[in-house]
Parts: structure tokens; sequence; C-alpha cells
């Protein structure tokens, strides 16, 4: 309709100016020249009605389109039709509801397979019945294990709270001038005696320097400790501890016997040594319910930390989150 409209338009424009041309021009111009122009707006006139010619085949080219596209309509509605019919079959339908069941979507199988027992009653009812009982199972244990970890979320939270306090309660910081480092210890006891004369300590704590680079050391001690006049004090000579979690994380520390500190007395002999420890590693016993320890050298000594121990290792550990 654009091109019939634009060709009316053009045809208007010329005859005006064709006219213009005869009423003003023709007393003062020669036939000649008049002639010359007839001839010359001729031409235009030919070139416009081209132009026109072939806006009217445009617009029939575009009029045949606009019924191509109408008919295209038509047959997409048709096939969205029928694809819509085949979408709710109950065949297809299952498939969905099953897709919904691996992705984890148990709520939505469970929709699709009420509806399918709804619209087709008659159709496979075991195994829609079936599929229904494992998607309701499913979802009762998800919202179990939700459960389950909202609570363990709100226990971890009121553990926190409680470590918060006792590493308040319990840890010492303590600031050494001349080398400009803080040590954070324990106030807990950390040696425990493991047979009648024999007695051993297993001490973390952590130091801070200026530019807050922490690092553990361990401070381990070994005691024989007489009784009587019967029975000598031992060196043990431990060369080697092991630290081992209930979780199976394990810590090896090489204990350099160069630097260790010896007592010896009538009654006592003691060893002492204080060694540096992987931060990584030991940063691994931060989740440990339970630890035992080796003692190894002359002999072999094992035994759990003990609660005043074990609550110490834990405190220094969680400091390091804290600082």
């Amino acid at each position: 309709m654009s091109g019939i409209r634009k060709s009316f338009i053009i045809k208007r424009y010329v005859s005006f100016i064709v006219l213009f041309i005869i009423v003003f021009t023709v007393p003062g111009c020669e036939k000649k020249e008049l002639k010359n122009q007839v001839n010359y707006l001729q031409g235009e006139v030919d070139g416009l009605q081209g132009e026109v010619t072939g806006l009217e085949k445009e617009n029939k080219n575009l009029q045949s389109r606009l019924k191509d596209i109408g008919r295209l309509e038509k047959e997409l509605g048709a096939m969205k039709a029928k694809m819509d019919s085949v979408s709710q079959l109950p065949g297809t339908l299952y498939s969905k509801a099953h897709s919904h069941f691996e992705q984890k979507q148990y709520n939505d199988c469970m929709t699709l397979l009420i509806l399918i027992s709804e619209k087709y009653p008659d159709w496979d009812r075991s195994k829609v019945e079936k599929k229904y009982d494992q998607a309701y199972k499913k979802q009762r244990e998800y919202e179990k294990e939700l459960a389950r970890q909202k609570k363990r979320e709100k226990r971890k939270r009121k553990r926190e709270t409680q470590m918060v306090d006792s590493i308040e309660k319990n840890i010492e910081s303590v600031f050494d001038k001349k080398k400009n480092i803080t040590y954070y210890r324990t106030l807990r006891t950390t040696i425990c005696q493991v047979a009648h004369t024999i007695s051993f300590g297993i001490e973390l704590y952590m130091t801070v320097d200026k530019s807050n680079n922490k690092v553990f050391r361990i401070k381990s001690t070994y005691i024989d400790k007489s009784g009587s006049d019967y029975h000598d004090p031992q060196w043990m000579n431990y060369n080697e501890i092991e630290l081992l979690s209930d979780d199976n994380k394990r810590l090896t520390i090489k204990i350099d016997e160069t630097k260790k500190d010896k007592i010896e007395s009538r009654f006592v002999n003691q060893e002492t040594s204080d060694d540096l420890i992987d931060t990584d590693q030991i940063l691994n016993f931060h989740n440990a319910n339970r630890i035992r320890v080796y003692f190894k050298g002359k002999y072999l000594y094992e035994f759990d930390m003990i609660y005043e121990q074990f609550n110490a290792f834990r405190e220094i550990l969680a400091n390091y989150d804290y600082l």
C-alpha cells in the first residue's frame, strides 16, 4: 500500500510542474525552447513511471509474502497444538517426572505423577505409584538431612561461641620486647602420667611477629621420676613424635637431639624439646575429636591426649583463626 501511495504523489507532482511551466513560461519562450522543455519533462515522467511500476511489483511481492507468513503462522499454530497434545500424553509426562527425580527435584516429580494418576487413571498405575513412593521417600530423606544440617550449624555456632570464651579463659599472651614476638600459650596442664614412673608432656603454642606472621611450635617433655632408691630413672632419648587424629590426620615431628634440654638428678631424668611445626599440617587437626601420641626412641610409648592436653591443643589451633 505504501508503494501505491508514493506513485500517486509522484504523478500529481509531475503534472503540477508541467502546468506551472506552460502557464508561466510559454509567453516568453520560443516554440523550439518550449519543445525542448516538454521533451525533458517527458523523460522525467517516463523515469518516474518506471519507478512507479517497480514499486507496484514490489508491493505485489510483499502482499504475496504476507499471505505466505499468514499460512506459516497457521501451520505453526497447528504444530504447536500437536506438540502440546503430545506433551500431555502419559508417557511424556512420566518421562518428565523421571527427569525431575534424577535431578533430585522430588516435589516436581510427585506433582507430575499426581497429574498422570488423575488424567490417566488406567495408565500403568503400579509404575506411577512405585515412582511416587520413591520420590516421596527421597524427599523425606532430603528434608531430614536439611534439618540435620541446620542443627549441625546451630551446634557449630554454639561451639564457636564456647571456643571464644574458652580461649579467653585458658590462653595467655606474652610479648617479648627483645624479639618483638608475642607468645600464645595455654594455661592448662599439658603433662600426663602414662606409666608408674613415666610422664609425657605435649604442648602446642603459637608465636606472632610484628608482621602478623603466625608460627606453630610444639614443646615436648619426657620425665622418668623415681619414687625410691630401688629404681634409677632412665633416659628415653626420643628422636621422633607422631600425632594421629581420629580422622586419620598424621603429623611426624623429627627431634633435633642436639638442641634437646636434659635435666638429670638422683630421682628424675627429664628430656625437653621445642620444635617448629608445619602450619598447614597442624591445621589439618582442627576438626579432630581425639589425638593419639607416639613417642619414639630407646622405647616406644603411645597414649591418647588427656582432656587437658587435647583442649589446650584445640584452643591454640582455634586461636589461629581469631588473630
